[in-house]
């Protein structure tokens, strides 16, 4: 009987999408292109949660020239507003809200379940317009 009760909270705790009162996420996909002529790095920051930050407070996204690429914020909640932020090696252009994640930005946040592109060029903070193009392959953290 135990047994049959146990099975029935988990079945009810995971059909409501919730466990310990901390809803299930979803994912946030940022598509990029870099069209500026240096390599940058990219962070994504949750602008609800203090502290959230993809891939994590010590790892960043690396493109390079001409590269495009997604970048996910997995496991976000619904509704959390999620901003990027990206600069190039020595910090003196960035984009979005930046690698430190303290400026302000017109448009480079969306919700979770949510996707967007932006392409990245010469010209820093407001972030171009989005263009239409292959969302590319997934990027991978790197701690350079």
């Amino acid at each position: 009987m135990c047994k049959y009760v146990s099975t029935l909270l988990l079945g009810a705790l995971i059909s409501v999408g919730s466990f310990g009162g901390i809803a299930l996420g979803d994912d946030a996909k940022f598509t990029f292109t870099n069209s500026a002529p240096e390599k940058l790095y990219v962070k994504l920051f949750s602008e609800t949660r203090n502290g959230w930050r993809w891939p994590s407070s010590r790892t960043h996204w690396i493109l390079e020239p001409g590269q495009r690429g997604t970048a996910i914020a997995g496991q976000c909640q619904p509704g959390e507003k999620i901003c990027y932020g990206a600069a190039n090696q020595n910090g003196s252009r960035f984009w979005g809200i930046s690698l430190d994640g303290r400026k302000a930005c017109s448009s480079c946040c969306i919700t979770c379940g949510n996707s967007h592109r932006w392409n990245f060029t010469e010209h820093s903070d407001p972030p171009s317009q989005p263009h239409v193009f292959d969302n590319g392959p997934v990027l991978v953290p790197a701690n350079e």
